[in-house]
């Protein structure tokens, strides 16, 4: 077995993730940066790293097995992971799970989660995503704002806006209804999450408590990989070994720090907000103690509209008037 990623794969089982206390230091001190960080938290959470559409066929169960793509542990560099062992481990422990925690119960959170889980989706547009609509929408409102004197051009881009609108509309009324995929969409981006990182927490209890901390490994081969001694837990998944490698000492701390959380509130209703340098995206009109079921978080839209606007649109600059081509291509793609 490879020994890397020792003192974050404990957490990245908790709920699928990764963390640090208020002071951020963990992160820079990992080499890590933020929003890759909190990226991490949000997919594996849901238990899924894809940045379109469900299929409407996939499993809903996250991590009811053991597929790579539920359960991804990031890179850290080798040099910045022994700064970390070599130190206390418990503290590191303790600060990687408050980070943790206060970034669930944060604003940029939510925006991420509603972000994510809207763009999964499986209902679309004619294959385009209602994320993706909704990054045209805020490319043509940009071009209208910021070339108002071409008035054939702003007339252009506003029929398009208009044109998109009416898309967004119908995909938000179509998804009140069903759709193929939309129970499983529901059962992994469930409206409130709060449920989903109840049952990360939980999973990682039961999990850890079947790891033999003491299983014995045998000399590397010559691939310089070691191997248990007992084949039982070679065979063991992904997450038991990664809970493994983090170690009896770091575990302790992680069980501890889980088992107090499940004791109050998971996410509480009042958010909190990060660290200016942790996000940039705003979060505001989030509504955070969903009360219904329905399938599209239409109170967060403009906190959605922004992230959506980041991730498809992350190459846009107010000089939007190259993108006229570009829309035009997308022009009649988009419909029902």
């Amino acid at each position: 077995m490879k020994k890397k990623i020792l003192i974050i794969g404990s957490f990245f089982i908790a709920f699928s993730a990764i963390a640090i206390k208020v002071v951020d230091g963990i992160i820079e001190r990992l080499g890590l940066e933020h929003k890759f960080a909190q990226g991490n938290i949000v997919s594996n959470l849901v238990g899924s790293f894809s940045s379109g559409p469900m299929e409407t066929y996939e499993d809903a169960g996250g991590f009811a097995g053991d597929q790579p793509s539920s359960f991804k542990l990031p890179y850290v560099p080798k040099l910045k992971l022994s700064t970390i062992l070599s130190g206390d481990k418990s503290a590191a422990a303790t600060e990687l799970c408050e980070y943790v925690k206060k970034y669930i119960n944060s604003e940029e959170f939510m925006t991420q989660y509603y972000a994510q889980r809207e763009n999964a989706m499986p209902l679309t547009a004619n294959g385009t995503s209602l994320s993706t609509l909704k990054g045209n929408k805020i490319v043509h409102q940009k071009n209208i704002n910021n070339y108002k004197t071409d008035t054939k051009y702003v007339a252009e881009q506003q029929k398009e806006l208009d044109e998109t609108q009416k898309k967004i509309d119908a995909l938000v009324e179509a998804a009140k209804k069903p759709f193929p995929g939309k129970a499983n969409w529901e059962k992994r981006y469930p409206l409130d999450p709060s449920g989903l990182v109840k049952k990360r927490l939980q999973e990682y209890l039961q999990l850890a408590a079947t790891v033999d901390f003491n299983a014995v490994l045998a000399a590397p081969d010559k691939y310089n990989v070691k191997k248990f001694v007992n084949l039982a837990f070679e065979k063991k998944p992904h997450k038991w070994k990664a809970i493994y490698r983090a170690g009896k000492e770091v575990n302790d701390v992680v069980t501890a720090f889980v088992k107090e959380w499940l004791k109050g509130e998971i996410i509480s209703s009042t958010k909190t907000k990060m660290a200016e340098n942790t996000s940039s995206v705003p979060a505001s009109n989030i509504a955070t103690n969903p009360t219904t079921n329905e399938s599209v978080k239409a109170t967060n839209s403009k906190a959605q509209e922004s992230v959506t606007a980041t991730k498809t649109n992350s190459s846009t600059t107010d000089s939007t008037k190259t993108k006229k081509s570009l829309l035009n291509k997308v022009k009649g793609k988009i419909g029902f």
